[in-house]
């Protein structure tokens, strides 16, 4: 039986008034004899509580649930309309020479109109040896977690982020499978993933919760949950040397990267005394007040990876030992992203529209130039990029502009996006207002828009009265 209990802990005891503490107390009266209708109507739902009680007032398993095999509890299952998926086996190191060997066990509802099977709960038994006379092992019931599906739109949101869909239904969506993560996953317990995937046009998303299992004090969570638009699964990943491995998932969207990355955190905490945290773009790492790691942080969160992976590099030489851990793994998670976007500026693109969004994105706006500079260029189809552009390209442009309103090669694309969506006159006419670092590159960048075809550009509209939407 799957339970969802009320928040005990959320009851206000440092309220002010009587009338509060009256309260108060009656919520406990009333939780109280809550749990006990659900101990007496199924005792294993509110076994949960053992992992909070100490170790003389634990609820007595064994006096309401003696031990099954395995094919017994198949059978409890079958006649509630469940069945056990594939056992994960957790074997532990107890003393020096005894093992304690637990399995978990994922339980599925069926389908009844032949779609997948909706995973319901986790269970974790233990493995005991001559319960009874007639059974030489069985497994004994210690805890449980009931399963929450997760809510499509969160499934879908780096999607969404990136305008390559709409808005979809507000429904939950099945975890399917169950699985252990083995390659670098910390050692100290068991690291599972629920999934399940879902199809939308051409892209087969992958989703799905992380849950721990403490097999010395039985507790099981769940730690985060997690989407990748690209299908792939999470993996735990090494780190930089004194750090433990990372929990990366990938959210990747066409030539976006997008990883989001996890610290094994401790916290304050008995039965699972760690977190997952996520490695935070939005403060800097940095003991010291810094402006050019600031600086770096903004340009990091605008996308261009690059860029603000040379100022980290430049501002790590200069603090030289007051360099920190985190300001490190802020570091990492930027070079993590600009190795792809450098990866894609490298290589060649049989559009000339896609080589150049490439070298936009990694933030080279000297080399995008010579494309569009070059008279054997497709330059329609270049604009016709910038045209459909949402944000991939202004955003960039919004940071760099933001730092130097004077840089002469960003204001260049400023403009011809511009141009592309609001008309060459409002192109020329945004230029000329802007502070200029070289007066030469001014006017060729004004000969550039007055030699380009006009057919190419889109209708005159009135432009934006500013480009730079400021820092965030």
């Amino acid at each position: 039986m799957k339970v969802q209990l009320p928040k005990i802990g959320a009851i206000p005891w440092k309220s002010v008034g009587s009338s509060v503490v009256i309260v108060s107390a009656a919520g406990l009266v009333a939780s109280s004899i809550w749990l006990s209708l659900q101990f007496i109507k199924d005792p294993r739902s509110v076994a949960w509580m053992n992992q909070y009680l100490p170790k003389n007032a634990k609820i007595p398993i064994s006096a309401w649930d003696d031990p099954k095999t395995l094919r017994e509890i198949q059978a409890d299952l079958r006649k509630a309309g469940l069945f056990a998926g594939e056992p994960i086996r957790v074997e532990t190191a107890i003393k020096a020479k005894s093992n304690q060997t637990d399995l978990l066990i994922p339980i599925y509802r069926p389908d009844k109109n032949g779609g997948d099977d909706r995973l319901t709960e986790l269970r974790a038994y233990q493995l005991v040896f001559n319960p009874t006379p007639n059974k030489p092992e069985a497994l004994q019931f210690v805890n449980q977690i009931a399963v929450r599906e997760l809510q499509e739109d969160f499934v879908t949101e780096p999607l969404i982020r990136a305008h390559v869909i709409d808005s979809g239904v507000d429904r939950s969506v099945p975890f399917t499978t169950v699985q252990r993560f083995e390659d670098r996953a910390p050692r100290n317990g068991a690291w599972l993933t629920l999934s399940g995937k879902l199809q939308q046009g051409d892209k087969l998303i992958a989703y799905g919760q992380v849950v721990y299992y403490n097999p010395i004090t039985t507790a099981m969570s769940v730690m985060l949950s997690w989407t990748s638009s690209t299908g792939e699964f999470p993996t735990w990943q090494a780190a930089s040397k004194g750090r433990p491995a990372e929990f990366v998932v990938n959210q990747t969207v066409g030539l976006e990267p997008d990883f989001q990355v996890y610290q094994l955190r401790s916290v304050q905490r008995k039965n699972i005394p760690f977190q997952l945290q996520p490695i935070s773009l939005s403060q800097s790492g940095l003991r010291q007040e810094n402006g050019a790691f600031v600086d770096a942080l903004f340009l990091a969160r605008s996308g261009l990876w690059s860029p603000a992976l040379e100022y980290m590099q430049s501002v790590k030489q200069q603090v030289g030992k007051n360099w920190t851990m985190t300001a490190q793994a802020q570091m990492d998670l930027v070079e993590r992203h600009a190795k792809v976007t450098k990866a894609q500026a490298d290589q060649p693109w049989a559009s000339p529209g896609q080589q150049v969004l490439a070298n936009l994105i990694d933030g080279r706006w000297e080399r995008a130039a010579q494309f569009v500079q070059n008279p054997a260029t497709d330059r329609a189809e270049i604009l016709d990029t910038l045209k459909l552009d949402s944000d991939r390209v202004q955003k960039r442009i919004d940071a760099v502009l933001n730092l130097n309103p004077a840089r002469s090669d960003v204001q260049l694309w400023a403009a011809l996006r511009l141009a592309a969506q609001h008309g060459k006159p409002n192109a020329i006419a945004w230029l000329k207002k802007q502070p200029q670092d070289s007066s030469l590159r001014r006017a060729q960048a004004l000969k550039l828009l007055n030699d380009l075809d006009s057919m190419t550009f889109g209708a005159t509209t009135p432009a934006p009265t500013t480009i730079s939407q400021g820092r965030n």
